[in-house]
Formats: C-alpha cells, sequence, structure tokens
C-alpha cells in the first residue's frame, strides 16, 4: 500500500482515538497488488497505447488549463481587465476576434502537451520498454495534474451573476475535481517513480524535519491553529463592532439579547420588554430555554453592552478550533489536522451567522466541540461540564447529543457513556420543550413546520404522523432551491466528507429538524442565519472521521492528501464568495449584504453621540421605546422597547425621523394621538426625543 512519505514525519506521536469511525473498522486491508511485468518495447500492445494516449491528453488538458490562467493573469486577449474578464465570465460577452484568438491559443497550448507528451517519451533511455516510457508520460501528467485547477478557480470568483445553485454547483465540481488531482499527484510523490517526483519528496521532506527546533514542544501545525483562533477572535470582533458602529444591527436580535442579559444582570432574569412587553421574569423561557447565559453573565459584566455580547460571540466561535484540531490529530497527521481546523475557521456559514447579531447557537457549537473532544479523550468531568453547559445553550441542542449517542450505540463504542448521554439529553428535551417552556407562554416556531402539520393538528405529533404517513409529500418539501444550495454550501467545503460512509451521514441529522425540514420560513435554509450552525460541530468531526477512514484504506496516503488538497480549495472558493476574510460579493449576515469593511463616517460618529446623548436624559427608572436601529445602542437598561412593535405605557420615545417603517410612522402616530411631547430633536442625526405627558 502506497503511503505518503511526509504523512508520519509531521505527525508527533499522540494517543490512539477512542471513537472509532466503524465504517472504517470494516475496510479490510487492500489486498497487495499483483505485479505487472511490464511487456518489452516489441510487445506494446493495446495496453501500453491506452496508458500513452490517456497520459498525453492529460498533459494537453493541463497546458491548456495552464495557458488560459496565463491569459488570464496577463492581460493576453484584453480579457484581463476585470470588467471585461467579469462580462466574459457571467454573460459570455466577447468580441469574435478576441474570442477566435483565445481559442487558436488555446489549440496551441494543447498541441504543446501533446509535444511534452512525445518528447518524455523518445527522449527515454532507448533501453526502457516501451511501456514504461509510456508510463512515465502518464505518471507526469498524474504529477502535474493539481496545474489545471487555477484556471478553473479564477472565473469563479469573478461569477458575481450567477444564481446560488449555478455558483455553488459549480464549485462543489471543481472540489470534487481537484479531489483528484490531488490524489494523483501526492500518489507519484509518494511512489517516486519519476525523477521530479523523487525531488519533490526529499525536499518536502527536508523542510518538514528541518522546520522546528527539536526542542520546541509546541508543533508548529498547533502554533497555527493557535493563531488562526486569535486572529479569527479578533477580526470578527472587529468587523461585527464596525458594523454596529455604522448602524447596521437591529433590536430583533442584539438589542433584544443585550437587554435580556442586562435584566439578569441586575435581578430580573429572561426579561426582555422588546420581545414580551407585559411579560416579568423568566418570561423569555416561552422563546428559548437559554440557561448558559448565566455562565456568561461574568463576561459580559466587566462592560454591558451590545459590543460586549459581540465580542464574546467572535471568541467563543473561534474557540471552537481548538477541540476539533484536538480531535482530528488524534487520527490524522497534525498537518491535515490543521488544515480541518483552518477550514473550520474560514467556514462561510459560521462567517455569515457570525455577522448576523448574536444568539445561543454560536455558543453552544464550541461546547459541543468540546463535549466531542473530551469524550473522545476519556475525560468525563470536562465532558459532562462541556455537555450540560451545551445543552443549557438552547432547548434544541439535545437533539445532537442525542443522535451521537445513538451513533455511539450503533457502532458499539462507549456503550454506557452513549446510553447515559442518550437517555439524559432526551429527558432534558422532554422537560424543557413540553414541561418548563409551556409554563411561561406558546411557542410561535410551530409555524415553520406550516406544510407539515395534518388539518387542524399544528404539534409535533402532527409532524410525525405526516412523516411516516406521507413520505412522498414529505420529499416533495425537502426538493427545493433553496434547501440544495443550503446542503451544497454547507458540504462543499468539507467535500462531501460526510456523505462518503454511510454511518456519517447521521452528522447531519442534528440540524435537520431545524433547516431542511421546515418548509415556511426561509431564513432557516439560508447560511446568513444562525440555525446552519446546527451543521457545524457534526460535519466537522465527521469529516475528521472519513479522513482517517481514507487514511486506512487503499492508497491511504494520497486518498487522504487528496482530501485534504480538495478541502483546502474548496474553503478558499467559498469563503472569497460568502465568507468575511475579506467579506466576498455574496456576503450576508442575517437579512442583509455586508459590504466592504470601512472606516465609520463622521455622521455616524455624530448620531452615535447624540444618541447617547440623549438617551442619558431619560431616568434610568424610565421605560422607553426605540426604533430599530438605534434600539442596540441604548438596550442596557431595564425596560426597552421596539418602536415598531410597541410603545404602550413607554414614558419616553427614542427614534431616528428617517427610519420609516422601522419607527418613525409608529412615534408620528403617538404624536398626532397627543399623548407625547417633542423633549429635543438633533437635525443633524435626525434624533428626536419624546415624553408622556403627565396627565
Amino acid at each position: 500500500m502506497s503511503q505518503d512519505p511526509d504523512a508520519e514525519a509531521n505527525r508527533e506521536a499522540s494517543p490512539e482515538p477512542a471513537i472509532e469511525d466503524a465504517v472504517a473498522a470494516d475496510v479490510a486491508p487492500a489486498p497487495a497488488a499483483p505485479k505487472v511485468t511490464s511487456p518489452p518495447s516489441s510487445r506494446f500492445g493495446p495496453r501500453g497505447v491506452a496508458v500513452l494516449v490517456g497520459g498525453a491528453l492529460m498533459l494537453a488538458v493541463i497546458s491548456t488549463c495552464v495557458a488560459a490562467f496565463v491569459m488570464q493573469m496577463t492581460g493576453a486577449l484584453h480579457v484581463n481587465d476585470s470588467a471585461t474578464l467579469r462580462d466574459f465570465v457571467n454573460r459570455n460577452q466577447l468580441a469574435p476576434g478576441p474570442r477566435g484568438q483565445l481559442l487558436r491559443w488555446l489549440a496551441v497550448a494543447a498541441a504543446g502537451g501533446g509535444v511534452v507528451a512525445f518528447a518524455l517519451y523518445h527522449l527515454a533511455r532507448p533501453s526502457r520498454p516501451a511501456f514504461k516510457r509510456a508510463a512515465r508520460v502518464l505518471r507526469t501528467a498524474r504529477l502535474f495534474a493539481p496545474l489545471a485547477l487555477p484556471a478553473l478557480t479564477r472565473p469563479l470568483l469573478l461569477a458575481t451573476e450567477w444564481d446560488g445553485l449555478s455558483r455553488a454547483g459549480t464549485i462543489a465540481l471543481v472540489a470534487l475535481l481537484a479531489e483528484r488531482c490531488f490524489r494523483a499527484a501526492a500518489a507519484e510523490l509518494a511512489a517516486g517513480k519519476i525523477a521530479l517526483a523523487r525531488l519533490s519528496a526529499r525536499a518536502a521532506h527536508r523542510i518538514s524535519s528541518s522546520g522546528a527546533p527539536r526542542r520546541l514542544r509546541i508543533a508548529p501545525a498547533t502554533v497555527v491553529v493557535l493563531l488562526g483562533v486569535a486572529f479569527y477572535g479578533v477580526w470578527m470582533s472587529y468587523g461585527t463592532i464596525l458594523q454596529h458602529r455604522q448602524f447596521a444591527t437591529f433590536a430583533y436580535d442584539l438589542g433584544n439579547y443585550d437587554n435580556m442579559f442586562f435584566n439578569t444582570l441586575h435581578g430580573r432574569p429572561f426579561r426582555t420588554m422588546s420581545v414580551l412587553p407585559t411579560g416579568g421574569n423568566w418570561s423569555m423561557l416561552s422563546n428559548h430555554a437559554e440557561l448558559t447565559m448565566f455562565l456568561l453573565l461574568p463576561f459580559y459584566a466587566l462592560r454591558p453592552g451590545a459590543e460586549t455580547l459581540l465580542i464574546m460571540q467572535s471568541v467563543a466561535l473561534a474557540l471552537g478550533a481548538i477541540p476539533l484540531y484536538r480531535f482530528a490529530s488524534r487520527r490524522l497527521p497534525r498537518p491535515a489536522a490543521m488544515v480541518l481546523a483552518l477550514a473550520y475557521l474560514l467556514y462561510a456559514p459560521m462567517h455569515q451567522s457570525n455577522f448576523y447579531d448574536i444568539h445561543f447557537q454560536p455558543f453552544a457549537l464550541p461546547l459541543t466541540l468540546w463535549a466531542l473532544d473530551a469524550l473522545d479523550a476519556d475525560r468525563p468531568r470536562l465532558f459532562s461540564l462541556a455537555f450540560v453547559l451545551a445543552l443549557g445553550c438552547r432547548e434544541d441542542v439535545p437533539i445532537g447529543f442525542a443522535v451521537l449517542g445513538l451513533y455511539l450505540l450503533f457502532t458499539g463504542q462507549k456503550t454506557r457513556m452513549a446510553f447515559g448521554m442518550t437517555i439524559f439529553a432526551v429527558v432534558y428535551f422532554v422537560v424543557i420543550k413540553v414541561i418548563v417552556m409551556p409554563r411561561f407562554g406558546s411557542w410561535y416556531f410551530n409555524e415553520f413546520y406550516r406544510e407539515l402539520y395534518p388539518a387542524v393538528e399544528n404539534t409535533y405529533g402532527g409532524i410525525v404522523k405526516t412523516l411516516l404517513s406521507n413520505p412522498t409529500y414529505v420529499f416533495k418539501t425537502l426538493v427545493t432551491t433553496d434547501k440544495l444550495i443550503l446542503v451544497l454550501l454547507v458540504l462543499t467545503p468539507l467535500a462531501f466528507l460526510p456523505l462518503r460512509r454511510g454511518s456519517l451521514w447521521m452528522s447531519l441529522l442534528p440540524a435537520a429538524p431545524f433547516t431542511i425540514l421546515t418548509t415556511a420560513y426561509w431564513p432557516t435554509v439560508s447560511i446568513s442565519f444562525q440555525y446552519s450552525l446546527f451543521f457545524v460541530p457534526f460535519i466537522f468531526t465527521a469529516s475528521a472521521l472519513a479522513l482517517a477512514s481514507f487514511r486506512r484504506s487503499a492508497q491511504g496516503g494520497p486518498r487522504l492528501w487528496g482530501a485534504i488538497g480538495s478541502i483546502a480549495l474548496a474553503t478558499f472558493l467559498t469563503t472569497r464568495v460568502w465568507g468575511a476574510m475579506p467579506p466576498g460579493d455574496k456576503f450576508r449576515g442575517g437579512f442583509r449584504e455586508i459590504p466592504a469593511f470601512r472606516s465609520t463616517s463622521e455622521a455616524e460618529k455624530q448620531k452615535a453621540r447624540d444618541l447617547a446623548e440623549l438617551a442619558a436624559k431619560i431616568p434610568l427608572s424610565a421605560s422607553i421605546s426605540v426604533s430599530e436601529v438605534e434600539h442596540p445602542h441604548v438596550s442596557n437598561r431595564m425596560d426597552v422597547m421596539v418602536l415598531r412593535a410597541s410603545y404602550a405605557g413607554a414614558d419616553y420615545i427614542l427614534y431616528a425621523e428617517d427610519s420609516g417603517g422601522f419607527g418613525a410612522d409608529v412615534a408620528r402616530r403617538a404624536l398626532d394621538s397627543g399623548e407625547y411631547e417633542v423633549i429635543e430633536r438633533r437635525p443633524a442625526s435626525q434624533l428626536a426625543l419624546l415624553r408622556k405627558k403627565k396627565p
């Protein structure tokens, strides 16, 4: 079995994994391939012809792709101008003359590839059998196969006018092609049957063995992951705070959470007037059971406000890379585990969710990864802590752990822990969802599944009845364009690894009820909202298990590094289009597109000062109702409502006069009613403060 010569050299000693991929255990070692006696040159035969022709065609394609990329980058044919090249990619607009010249140059490049193949075959030692000379052509083509990829990737970065399905689908195909290219190149490097492959392998081995002092205890890959974690936390905190200071955050949901944290900090737990104006303490439990908030309160107390929550969310997501790296490095070479951890930090669905105000799914994600890592490492105390805290993030988190427990039970791993975890998760879900939350109010999220309910049976039981009695109808609700795009964007950065093994399909189940099973709420099937994060901890750990199974299979090293190369390329492409490092042309956060980062303008700074000064004029004991985007800037006080939803009983109204349907129209009605009077206006920032008239 061919192995990557650098894999073991780059991997430090680590304990054997405690959780094994059950499917990989069924993969028997591949029998040794029988030695093929090369026919003499006089008996070249059909097989030799096929090998030679295949190698020549591959070299022609590679040469054509390299020429196309050179023309894209150097200005040949006048298609290098970004506008012209973008028109060519998006709308096939190119004058007949340049198009003909383009085709001629590509034909010349293809012929050049054939000439290279001819030279490789005929310039070999005449004493070598003809079949070996033909194999030399094919091996050279396989070694250089990745050079065909840049010409395909650059147009995808410029395809700004393609619809989401076309762009995501094409990137997925390129990612799968990339895996074959990288795998072929890795196999040739490992085999070392041609001089260039041997030279490259030796150079890589020297670099990897001398890259760090032996006294250094921490692996270079670990250092890279830690630097990536720090960069993510700083960059995403900077970006989200910048959006907040430019008034691009909202009462729903940043202001609401800020108000709930502030009230809980001051002895009024789970109370948010902006969501439930008449609700008392604990009333927000009717919405979500986010009990882990109590653990986060000490950090929030350092500087109560929306910006602190944005920093906490970004740092929490960044820290998830550490347990993922630990989990992966127990079964993969550290460089491979590093690539997987960096793919997590560059994961476009996580970026977009990070920019949609704040929610508790981002806090559940790293806690779930820490729980999985601790379970894998046989650290029951750490697992119990992370497990309980993850459950406390939201009432729907237990579903993922119940699925994990079933997976472990089915595969015969850690059966006692799996049984206890499954029972605890199911009981917790039932108690919270069926007993505790209904005591504080109704649950409006039933509307997410409107098309799955039988007539007049708007319950979970009704959904189950539809799933069991009418599966063809359920399938109809699953096959939509939006859901296909969601699946592509979720799985393409991981080269579809969770789908490579039957049992690993279960990694998609924890998120299915909140994404692809929903029918009447488009945010649940968009990566720009928090719901896609339910996939992340399970599909990334499943990807590590899939990679580990590759490593133990025939051609293990090349298969592993082919998949790693595909992950790297797919992550790069999806992040540049849909991610935040830097913001791509399809980068969103919730309901809005996020533009390229810019400095806060003087007008925005003036508005922030005016808003703070007007808010300071309101007594802390008074209740206020605030327009939508201004709400998160003053939500760190007790009684704050959202103006577009209600102002009933509010002592003051603070709003932007140009906010339209986000509050200004409601404020005008309040003035017209005669209940309120104008206290102060700030014309430069279009802000106004109203006070309720005394009887």
